[in-house]
C-alpha cells in the first residue's frame, strides 16, 4: 500500500511519498543560493542531472543521486511507520 500525501497546488493533485520528497528537493535546489554547478561539485552528481531534477524532467532519480543531493542541501529524511496518535 502506498502512502499518499496531498500538497497545496493550484490544481489538486495527489503525490506519492517519493514524489513529495522529490518536489521538496526541487524547491530546495531553487532556494539554496548556490549554482547548480556548485551543488554538482559538492555532491559528485553531474550538473545536467541536477538541472533535470530542478526543472522537473526527472521523475525517479536513483537513490545514489538523490541522497547525496539531499545531504548537500542540508535535508534530512525521516521515516515514520504507522499512524500518529
Amino acid at each position: 500500500m502506498t502512502n499518499v500525501v496531498r500538497l497545496h497546488t493550484p490544481k489538486p493533485r495527489t503525490y506519492t511519498s517519493a514524489e513529495t520528497m522529490l518536489e521538496a528537493v526541487r524547491i530546495q535546489i531553487q532556494r539554496d543560493g548556490r549554482t547548480q554547478q556548485q551543488i554538482a561539485e559538492k555532491t559528485g552528481v553531474v550538473k545536467s542531472t541536477i538541472y533535470n531534477i530542478a526543472s522537473g524532467n526527472t521523475k525517479w532519480p536513483r537513490a545514489t543521486t538523490l541522497f547525496p543531493l539531499m545531504h548537500a542541501l542540508g535535508m534530512h529524511l525521516t521515516i515514520t511507520y504507522g499512524r500518529k496518535k
